[in-house]
Formats: structure tokens, C-alpha cells, sequence
């Protein structure tokens, strides 16, 4: 029976700011707002949660986009 020698690992990760500001800036802002929008137009909650959803996806993919557009 082979026993393997145990190894301690230690493992870091780093999260840069500007990815918690955008975190913070396009999910949790942006998604509240489209949530109350919707919520208080059509007086519904799970359209308010659909839109959120939808909402911030749909931001996100338009700056994936973006990106790949300005760095031909």
C-alpha cells in the first residue's frame, strides 16, 4: 500500500476592487432598481424578479460585447 506524503497548501486569491465595485455596481444597484421599476408598474413581484434578472444579464452580455468590439 502506497501512502502519499500529505502537502499543506496554502491557496490566495485576490479580488481586485474594480471587481467588487462592478459586482456591487451592476447586480446589487442595478438589479434593485430594475426589480422596483417592474414591481411597482405591473404589481407584480415575480415579474420584478424576472426583469432584475433579465435586466442585469442582458447588461452584462451588452458589455461582453463592448469589450470584444473596441479591442479589434
Amino acid at each position: 500500500m502506497n501512502l502519499k506524503k500529505e502537502q499543506n497548501e496554502f491557496v490566495f486569491y485576490l479580488i481586485e476592487i474594480s471587481s467588487i465595485k462592478q459586482f456591487l455596481l451592476l447586480d446589487l444597484l442595478t438589479g434593485t432598481v430594475l426589480y422596483y421599476l417592474f414591481k411597482l408598474y405591473f404589481s407584480s413581484r415575480l415579474i420584478g424578479m424576472v426583469a432584475s434578472f433579465v435586466g442585469v444579464e442582458g447588461i452584462r452580455k451588452i458589455g461582453v460585447v463592448i469589450k470584444n468590439m473596441s479591442s479589434r
